[in-house]
């Protein structure tokens, strides 16, 4: 293992934090709120009408690819009575409320309203639905409720020429869940996810074999003074950035991916990135695909964890068998995720128990977590 880390332990949050409704709202608010948030893959919605649905925090929204090829996000809510206007995920070449059949186009513009004058001149053709900020991001499409934050591409800077190599914009989005629910709070799934701490032990019968805990790289500094000038280290600390995190968790020699992509250095053909992007995106890659989630808090103890897969077209056209290697994948990771929404559920059950203590964070493979830990405060103070 690389790491040149305290050994100290740090401390975690305390239990109440993922148990107490005061908490969770205040992160609805001041954190899904005031950043951008992870919504889906771009390749989920490739024509003119394709949507997607999602949330930021409880928020209800949707993303619709417009006719110029464009990607636009609004409040998934008519402008009449609330009633929310799109379901999961589908095309439209005009929204229809569902409740009295107000008519949008696929721009947002209010072009049709049933029986007008019952209305006066208060509802006008000139209303549209809210919009918000959308951005686009090596293929993630990101939302925000704020239109005056700084773009997702200049905060993911350093992440975005850490991965050119990939190609990651242009993998073949081919599988996506839109519903997997967790029996734990958000901050959990997340926590689980950017930690190597448990993989040996929690993943037997997915990636703890292939990938096990005893090789993980987890030191940000090494990563930082590899990829960042001395005067951008100084600016974001010594152990990380301020929106995401990354560390590698290797293959072993016997378990090496094919490698069909030649731009690959010789480290980034052996290892599995695992990366988050503060506050609900989760990102594993490695040389042929990316496995990706984002979370949609539902209740302080119920997460929904939307996840998809995409490969490299590179792999895609070279290999035998690209839709038998996809599908191995695919289980592979369905297992891996089944094994962590137990651990998860586990560790919603402890944090019941209600201990005034704080537990203890491993020095260097949970670094992660104190990393997302400090995000939270600063977004929440």
């Amino acid at each position: 293992m690389t790491e040149d880390s305290a050994t100290t332990p740090l401390r975690g949050a305390l239990q109440r934090e993922y148990t107490d409704p005061t908490v969770f709202e205040r992160e609805l608010t001041r954190v899904f709120d005031r950043d951008w948030v992870l919504v889906g893959r771009q390749g989920t919605i490739p024509k003119p009408g394709d949507y997607m649905t999602g949330k930021l925090g409880k928020r209800p929204v949707v993303c619709i690819r417009q006719k110029d090829g464009s990607i636009r996000a609004f409040a998934n809510v008519c402008l009449h009575r609330y009633a929310r206007l799109l379901d999961g995920r589908g095309n439209k070449s005009r929204i229809v409320c569902p409740y009295h059949a107000w008519t949008y186009e696929i721009s947002g513009q209010l072009i049709g309203i049933t029986d007008p004058k019952g209305f006066g001149s208060a509802c006008k053709e000139e209303m549209g639905l809210r919009e918000l900020a959308c951005e686009v991001w090596l293929g993630f499409v990101f939302v925000s409720l704020n239109r005056d934050l700084p773009s997702m591409s200049s905060k993911l800077a350093p992440l975005t020429a850490h991965l050119a190599h990939y190609g990651l914009d242009s993998y073949e989005d081919r599988y996506t869940f839109d519903e997997e629910v967790w029996a734990g709070n958000w901050k959990l799934v997340y926590e689980n996810f950017v930690e190597c701490y448990h993989v040996t032990y929690a993943h037997k019968g997915s990636i703890g074999p292939t990938n096990p805990t005893a090789l993980a790289e987890c030191s940000t500094a090494i990563w930082m003074r590899t990829h960042l000038d001395c005067r951008a280290a100084a600016e974001v600390g010594s152990r990380g950035q301020s929106q995401f995190s990354i560390h590698y968790n290797p293959y072993r020699p016997e378990d090496y991916p094919e490698i069909h992509n030649l731009t690959l250095d010789i480290d980034e053909r052996r290892r599995l990135l695992v990366i988050g992007v503060y506050p609900n995106a989760l990102i594993a890659l490695d040389a042929n695909f990316v496995w990706w989630m984002m979370l949609e808090p539902q209740a302080i103890d119920r997460t929904n964890g939307r996840w998809g897969l995409s490969f490299s077209p590179l792999a895609m056209t070279k290999m035998k068998d690209p839709v038998g290697y996809a599908e191995s994948i695919r289980k592979t990771i369905q297992t891996a995720t089944d094994e962590d929404k137990r651990v998860v559920s586990a560790v919603q059950a402890g944090v019941s128990f209600g201990s005034p203590e704080p537990g203890f964070l491993h020095g260097t493979l949970e670094i992660y977590v104190d990393e997302f830990r400090q995000y939270l405060d600063r977004m929440l103070s």
